[in-house]
């Protein structure tokens, strides 16, 4: 049986993971540093490798000699990884429970810019409940955790949704149930 090696450290994944939350937004070596708690150093190490796999895209800036580093949004494994990430925070943060137990039998879908790792940060995370009548929910612990805005649409079946906006929610994630067109 073949044992799956990990490709890259922790600290690299944590680094990947802060481009991911700051995805548009170049941050220097000294602040992802103190965001991840480690030496600027150890970054410097560390973003060789995410730098030859092509996931981040670094810029020297020669007057102020700073090294400004941010997601390389333009290459699809970088999409796909982020994609990963991003549901991978969604588990993490509990909100699929959370859902489940307040809407139980609905169908809940995450779509929008968020499911395809397209996401900035300035971007919301979209989730559609279909089956429930709206229902006041509070969503800023998530929202924390998350690091972005989370907005909850409530439909209460696939038949009053628009084909657009049906299409664009089919094209996302199922977190919760099953479709039954």
């Amino acid at each position: 049986m073949e044992t799956y090696k990990l490709k890259f450290t922790k600290l690299q994944n944590e680094i990947f993971r802060l481009l991911c939350i700051k995805t548009g937004e170049p941050l220097n070596q000294r602040t992802i540093a103190t965001a991840l708690e480690v030496s600027p150093t150890a970054i410097s190490k560390s973003i060789k490798l995410l730098e030859t796999e092509n996931l981040i895209n670094i810029k020297k800036d020669k007057k102020m000699n700073l090294i400004l580093i941010e997601l390389n949004r333009d290459n699809q494994k970088t999409i796909e990884l982020k994609r990963a990430e991003n549901l991978k925070m969604i588990s993490e943060s509990g909100i699929t429970e959370f859902l489940e137990e307040n809407f139980p039998g609905t169908t809940i879908i995450l779509f929008g810019s968020y499911s395809y790792g397209e996401d900035t940060i300035k971007s919301d995370v979209d989730i559609a409940i279909v089956g429930a009548k709206e229902k006041e929910i509070k969503s800023e612990k998530f929202d924390k955790l998350l690091e972005k805005e989370v907005r909850i649409n409530f439909y209460k079946n696939w038949k009053e949704i628009h084909k657009n906006l049906k299409n664009n929610i089919l094209n996302g994630i199922i977190l919760v149930g099953r479709i039954d067109l």
